[in-house]
C-alpha cells in the first residue's frame, strides 16, 4: 500500500510542462491539498475498474456516426422539399416585384384663357298685339327683330299694379297664349328679349280686356208624369176612347200589337182588319193653306188663323196643341238655327228626329216642342199642358207628328182671301208597311175661307172603301200576353212609344 500510494503521488512541481520555464509555480495551500489528491485518486480507480472492451474505444464513435448518416440525409431532404415548396407557393409574397420608380412629371402652370366678352343686348321686339280668344285666354303675337337673343320674357300687369314676369320663352318665339287670365279683367302686356349681355328695351305695351263668361246653359224642362194608363199599352185612359180602345185591355183587337204602338204608327187599335186611323173615321185632316197638314182626333176642335200661319188644336181637357211658323231667312240647318235662337244652349241638350212620314225635325229643351225646318221658315209644333198635372196625350202628339206632311216650300205670301191650294196628301211611312195592306189615298177637302167660319168645326171625311186584303196575309209573330191591371192598382207610367221592327208592323 505504501508503495502504491507513493507511486500514485504526483509531485506538484512535475505537473508543469517542462517547456514553460518562466511561469511561476503556485502551490496549493496545504488545507486544500488533501482534497485535490483524493479527487485524483478516485478518477484513477474508476479507470481501472472499467477496462476497455474489444471494439470499444476509438472505433465506437465512428460506428455511431455511420448509423446516423441516413437519418440525417432523410431529414435534410424533407426540410429541403418542405422549404422549397413553401418558397415556391409563396414566391409572390416573398419576392415582390420591384416597382419602377416613376419620375414625377413636372407641372407646368398655365394661365386660364380669358373669357370672351358677353354679346351685346338684343334689340327690342316690336308690333306686340293681344287678342282675347275666350274669357280666360289671351293670344299674344309680336315680331322678333334680333338674332342674338337667348330667349324672351313675357311680363303682365293689371291697371293698378307693376309689371311682373309671366313666363320665359325660347329664342325665335313670335307668339304666346296666356291661359291664366280671368274673365272680365283688363291686362297690359309687354315683351323683353334677353341674353348674357343683358335685356333689350321693352316692346310696345298692349292692353286687353277679357270678356265675361257665357251664361250657364238653360236647364231642360221637367215634364210632369204621364196620365194614368191602366193597361200599360201606351195609351192613357183619356186617349183610349179617342181610338175605340179598351182601357183594361192592352190589345183591344187581339192582333198581338199594343194599342199605343198601333196609334203611333197611324193604325186603328180597335179594328182587326188592318185599318188605318183615317180609314176608320177616328181622325180628321187639319191643314193650312201655307202648306202643312196633320191628322187630329175627330172629336177635337181645330182653329186656324186668317193667314194660315198659326193653328190650334183643343183637346177639351184643358190641353192644347199649336202650329206656328218662325222665319229662317238664311235657310240654316235646324240645329244651327235653334242654337242661334236659344243662346247658351248646347247641341247635346237637344235631339234630332225624323218622323214616320220622313220629315226631319229637332226636339228642343222642352221635350213637348218640336221644330221642323221648312224652306225659309221653321214649323214649331208645341204641346201645351196649360197647368195640367199630367201629360195625357203624349202618344197622340207623336201620332200627329208622324202624320205631318209639308209642301215643297211654305206659301207664306198668299193672301188671306186667296183660295187655299189643294192640300198635299200626307206621306205614308215607308218603313214597316202594314202586312197585307195598301197605301190609302186621302181625299182632298175643299178649303173654306176662315173669315166665314165663326167657330171652327170638324171637316167631314168621306168614307174610304175598304182596302182589299191579300189572299195569303202574313201572320205577325206572337207576343207575350200582357196582363190587364186594374185601375186601382195601376200606377201612372210615362208613355214612350217605341217604333216596332220592320218585321212586326202593327195592323
Amino acid at each position: 500500500m505504501p508503495d502504491d500510494q507513493s507511486s500514485n503521488t504526483i509531485e506538484p512541481e512535475h505537473i508543469v510542462s517542462a517547456d514553460v520555464k518562466d511561469i511561476a509555480i503556485q502551490s496549493i495551500p496545504e488545507k486544500f491539498y488533501g482534497a485535490a489528491l483524493s479527487a485524483r485518486i478516485s478518477e484513477v480507480k474508476k479507470t481501472k475498474e472499467s477496462p476497455t472492451k474489444p471494439g470499444d474505444g476509438k472505433d465506437a464513435p465512428k460506428k455511431r456516426h455511420r448509423s446516423m448518416a441516413p437519418v440525417i440525409a432523410v431529414v435534410v431532404l424533407l426540410l429541403a422539399g418542405v422549404g422549397g415548396g413553401f418558397v415556391y407557393f409563396n414566391r409572390d409574397l416573398l419576392f415582390k416585384p420591384s416597382t419602377p420608380v416613376q419620375t414625377p412629371t413636372p407641372v407646368v402652370k398655365t394661365e386660364p384663357p380669358k373669357p370672351a366678352p358677353p354679346p351685346p343686348p338684343p334689340s327690342a321686339p316690336t308690333d306686340l298685339s293681344a287678342t282675347a280668344t275666350s274669357p280666360t285666354v289671351v293670344q299674344l303675337n309680336w315680331t322678333d327683330t334680333s338674332n342674338n337673343e337667348a330667349g324672351f320674357r313675357v311680363e303682365r300687369r293689371e291697371s293698378a299694379s307693376a309689371y311682373a314676369p309671366l313666363t320665359s320663352l325660347p329664342p325665335n318665339s313670335t307668339a304666346f297664349q296666356d291661359s291664366s287670365a280671368s274673365p272680365s279683367t283688363s291686362y297690359l302686356y309687354r315683351m323683353i328679349a334677353m341674353n348674357e349681355g343683358g335685356d333689350s328695351p321693352a316692346s310696345n305695351e298692349v292692353s286687353i280686356t277679357t270678356p265675361a263668361p257665357p251664361p250657364a246653359p238653360p236647364e231642360p224642362a221637367k215634364l210632369p208624369p204621364a196620365g194614368l194608363d191602366s193597361d200599360s199599352d201606351g195609351l192613357t185612359d183619356l186617349e183610349e176612347p179617342l181610338y175605340g180602345g179598351d182601357p183594361r185591355n192592352p190589345d183591344t183587337d187581339h192582333d198581338t200589337f199594343l194599342d199605343g204602338n198601333e196609334v203611333f204608327h197611324l193604325y186603328n187599335p180597335a179594328s182587326g182588319k188592318n185599318a188605318k186611323l183615317l180609314e176608320s173615321n177616328l181622325v180628321k185632316v187639319f191643314e193650312s193653306k201655307v202648306g202643312w197638314r196633320i191628322l187630329v182626333p175627330i172629336t177635337w176642335k181645330t182653329e186656324l188663323s186668317d193667314d194660315g200661319m198659326a193653328g190650334t188644336v183643343s183637346t177639351g181637357h184643358g190641353e192644347t196643341f199649336t202650329m206656328t211658323l218662325e222665319p229662317n231667312p238664311k235657310k240654316e240647318k235646324i240645329m244651327d238655327w235653334y242654337l242661334e235662337q236659344h243662346p247658351g244652349t248646347v247641341s247635346s241638350q237637344v235631339t234630332l228626329k225624323t218622323t214616320k212620314s220622313g220629315v226631319d225635325g229637332l226636339v228642343g229643351l222642352d221635350p213637348l216642342t218640336t221644330y221642323f225646318p221648312w224652306g225659309d221658315q221653321v214649323l214649331v209644333f208645341a204641346y201645351h199642358l196649360d197647368d195640367q198635372p199630367f201629360v195625357n196625350y203624349r202618344t197622340t202628339y207623336e201620332m200627329m207628328q208622324n202624320a205631318l206632311s209639308l209642301s215643297v216650300a211654305p206659301r207664306v205670301s198668299a193672301s188671306v182671301t186667296t183660295p187655299a191650294v189643294p192640300p198635299v196628301s200626307p206621306s205614308v211611312p215607308s218603313s214597316s208597311p202594314e202586312p197585307g195592306a195598301t197605301t190609302p189615298v186621302i181625299p182632298s177637302t175643299p178649303a173654306v175661307p176662315t173669315s166665314t167660319i165663326p167657330t171652327p168645326t170638324p171637316v167631314p171625311i168621306p168614307t174610304v172603301p175598304a182596302v182589299p186584303v191579300l189572299s195569303t196575309p202574313v201572320t205577325p209573330p206572337p207576343v207575350p200576353t200582357v196582363p190587364t191591371p186594374t185601375a186601382a192598382t195601376s200606377p201612372a207610367v210615362p208613355i214612350v212609344p217605341a217604333a216596332p221592327a220592320a218585321s212586326s208592323t202593327p195592323g
